[in-house]
């Protein structure tokens, strides 16, 4: 057999192997606390606060379908119902945000042949719940939780899976923050938990 066609077929055999990619991810899961009961507050009204300061120029929370303050004010709205008639909930954001760093890669001919980690994504929320009340028994107390989670993608990842695994960092952020909050509420503004 001439060696020509046989170099030929091995070097399109390289390159299909290059070519191919990895099958596509499943559709993140929604940003949601439905299945958990709302926590019955003794107050009148419940308000969610944005204190963050300007996104970080590295910042992706705009690529994110339901970024990391959207899922903090659909736990607000999910799990926190106000169930009195005076004094007041407020849901803080101190943080929410997604930001990109770009990493190294390896050059040469093994950087031409592995399919490396290009970005990492580290995502942080911090939020405050306080609680008032005022009158004959006046109460004032509050909690604080902060989770953080970060994650790598390779350099070959479509847009599709990009954005689903922005959005399940943020589901799981959430998830963090919805069980360290229930708890958080139930101890320190256990003086206003109806149920």
């Amino acid at each position: 057999m001439p060696v020509r066609p046989v170099l030929l077929a091995a070097m399109a055999a390289v390159a299909l192997t290059a070519c191919q990619s990895t099958p596509p991810r499943a559709p993140a899961r929604p940003v949601s606390f439905a299945n958990f009961a709302p926590i019955v507050l003794n107050v009148a009204t419940v308000d969610v606060v944005d204190q963050r300061r300007a996104p970080a120029a590295l910042s992706v929370d705009g690529r994110i379908p339901i970024p990391p303050a959207e899922a903090v004010r659909r736990w607000a709205a999910e799990r926190l119902q106000a169930g009195g008639r005076q004094g007041r909930v407020r849901v803080v954001i101190k943080d929410a945000t997604v930001t990109e760093t770009q990493l190294p890669r390896t050059g040469g001919v093994q950087g031409y042949f592995t399919n490396q980690q290009a970005q990492r994504y580290d995502g942080r929320i911090e939020v405050e719940v306080t609680g008032e009340v005022p009158g004959d028994t006046t109460f004032r107390g509050f909690t604080r939780a902060t989770v953080t989670n970060s994650t790598t993608v390779p350099e070959n990842i479509t847009l599709a899976d990009r954005e689903t695994t922005l959005q399940e960092m943020t589901r799981a952020m959430a998830e963090d923050l919805n069980a360290r909050l229930d708890a958080g509420i139930r101890k320190d503004l256990a003086g206003i938990v109806v149920r």
